[in-house]
Parts: structure tokens; C-alpha cells; sequence
């Protein structure tokens, strides 16, 4: 009896004769992720500039009042010089903005992260700056950089850069303050039982735990960046322009069909002043819709350095 029974078990039963079975559903499973991932908002994107397209000379409203996108489409090559130019110009300032302000708000959230009299001290006030409206200070900080010496040159453009540092500042200030902080317990004190320095826990304990927390900041700061560019250029109508002076000195003067123009101290936002005196719908939001493109780029570019850098994030 104990025979029968051991070689009934022994006996291979329905269940271990099916093992391709297990893979169909995680290869289903796999590519409803990935057209999930990748095709749908492919899908939604194109719905949207299909809506563009369609739905305002449904409702009867003319190109100088909503323009489509193909009437956009047409103002950004018949305007492609002066937007192409612009564009130039505020991708200098909008990348000056947020390395400046990721910068110093790593820095502070070093110094909240070693003293917390600091955190206590000063995060308010980093608060209070932070809810004050951003058109408040493009006006204000050129009057404040024209009274100091080294940029009293080009005070609106420094006014401008000083806008997206602004901008970008608080945010990476208070993910990095959290990321800093949010270390295991464990692993700090093993290191402390080590007899690690403070400077070895920051660099490779906090620093390292804290990456998470800054490229999420980064992909929110490098569009703020841009929006802060733009609103100081509107706001002051100036800007810095080193890249196309130096292309224009090793005898570029154009580039991808605009001029580089090292006299031109006009963003974007300051040419979408021009462009409505002109009445040019079209070529503003030919405008809008170039920066767009270009601050999807920069996004896209966080994204991929988050994936390089912190592969673990991406596995989660």
C-alpha cells in the first residue's frame, strides 16, 4: 500500500507538465506594460493635436483670434529667424537659472542637513520668498543688479537669470533637505561604529540616498527653469547671449536657419511682446510652442540621467 501510494506521488501530475503556460501571461503581461508605457500617451498626445487642429474653426474662431496647429506650424517657419534666435537666448537663461538655483539649494540643504539652528533659522524665510508672485521680482532685481558693479552691463538679463534661479531654488531645497535626512538608520550607525568622518557619511551615505529625491526635483526645476526665463524676458525684455557670441566670433553667424546675433538680447519672451504689437498670433504661439518642445527635451534628458545614475529607481 505504502508502495502504490509513493509511486502515485512520485508520478508526474498535470501541473508540472505545463511550464511554457507560466510564460504566456507574463509575455502578455510584459507588452500590455509596454504599449501602456510608450503607445498611450503617444495616443493621447496625438488626440490632443488633433483637437487643436479641429475644434477651433468649429466654434468659429479665426486664426488671429486661436490659431490651429497648422496655423502655428506656418508662423514658426515664417518666423523661424526671429523665434530660432529668441529660443537661443532663453535656453541660456533658463539653463543658468537652474544650475545656479539646483546648485545653491544643494548647498542649503547640506547646511540644513549638518545643522538644524540653520534649518530652523532660515527654511521660513526660504518659504516666504517662495510665495511671494514671481513677476514681483524680474522689475525688482534689475533695479537691484544695476547698482552693483559687475552687472550693472546687462542688470536685466542678470535680472532674468536671478528669476529662474528663484524659481528652481525651493523645490530642490526641500526634496534635498528630505532626501538627505531619509538614510537608513542602520547603515549610519554601522558607519559611526566605523569611526566614518562626517564628510564620509555625507558622501557616501546621504548624498547616495538622496539621489531619488534630487532627480525628481530636477525634472520639475528644468521646466520651471524655462517658465522663470520666460517670465523675467517679459517682464524686463532682457537677456544673455554668450553662445551666439561666441559662435558668431568662429565665424557662425547662422545656425539651423536663424541668426546667432550676439547683439540680440531678446528671449522669447520678450519677442512674444513683439509679436503681439504685430498682431502675430500665429508666430506667439509658434513661440509657446517651440520653448515647449524644447523644455520636453530637457525633461526627457532628466529622465535618462535618473535612469543612468540611479538604475534602482528606475527597477521600482
Amino acid at each position: 500500500m505504502a508502495e502504490t501510494v509513493k509511486e502515485i506521488d512520485e508520478r508526474p501530475g498535470p501541473l508540472s507538465e505545463m511550464p511554457v503556460s507560466n510564460v504566456s501571461p507574463a509575455g502578455g503581461a510584459s507588452a500590455v506594460a509596454l504599449i501602456g508605457q510608450y503607445l498611450l500617451p503617444v495616443v493621447v498626445i496625438g488626440i490632443f493635436l488633433l483637437m487643436w487642429q479641429i475644434v477651433p474653426p468649429l466654434v468659429g474662431l479665426h486664426s488671429y483670434e486661436l490659431p490651429t496647429l497648422g496655423d502655428t506650424i506656418t508662423g514658426m517657419r515664417d518666423d523661424w529667424g526671429d523665434i530660432g534666435t529668441a529660443l537661443m537666448v532663453t535656453l541660456q537663461d533658463a539653463l543658468a537659472g537652474f544650475v545656479i538655483g539646483n546648485v545653491l539649494a544643494i548647498l542649503g540643504a547640506t547646511l540644513f542637513s549638518y545643522s538644524s539652528n540653520a534649518e530652523r533659522a532660515f527654511y521660513p524665510l526660504a518659504i516666504v520668498v517662495q510665495t511671494i508672485p514671481i513677476l514681483v521680482y524680474a522689475p525688482l532685481l534689475s533695479i537691484i543688479f544695476f547698482r552693483l558693479p559687475f552687472f550693472n552691463n546687462n542688470s536685466q538679463g542678470a535680472a532674468v537669470v536671478g528669476v529662474a534661479v528663484l524659481i528652481t531654488f525651493f523645490p530642490t531645497l526641500v526634496n534635498m533637505t528630505v532626501g538627505f535626512k531619509t538614510v537608513d538608520p542602520r547603515v549610519l550607525e554601522l558607519m559611526r561604529l566605523l569611526n566614518a568622518s562626517r564628510t564620509q557619511i555625507f558622501l557616501k551615505l546621504r548624498f547616495p540616498s538622496a539621489l531619488p529625491f534630487l532627480f525628481s526635483s530636477l525634472k520639475i526645476t528644468v521646466t520651471l527653469s524655462f517658465v522663470g526665463a520666460l517670465v523675467g524676458e517679459y517682464m524686463v525684455g532682457g537677456a544673455f547671449n554668450p553662445i551666439g557670441t561666441a559662435l558668431s566670433d568662429a565665424g557662425w553667424q547662422s545656425v539651423l536657419g536663424f541668426q546667432t546675433n550676439p547683439f540680440s538680447l531678446e528671449g522669447v519672451g520678450g519677442l512674444m511682446q513683439i509679436l503681439y504689437s504685430r498682431l502675430d498670433k500665429p508666430g506667439i504661439f509658434a513661440a509657446v510652442l517651440a520653448v515647449s518642445m524644447m523644455t520636453i527635451l530637457f525633461f526627457g534628458m532628466m529622465v535618462l540621467l535618473e535612469r543612468l545614475l540611479v538604475p534602482w529607481r528606475a527597477q521600482e
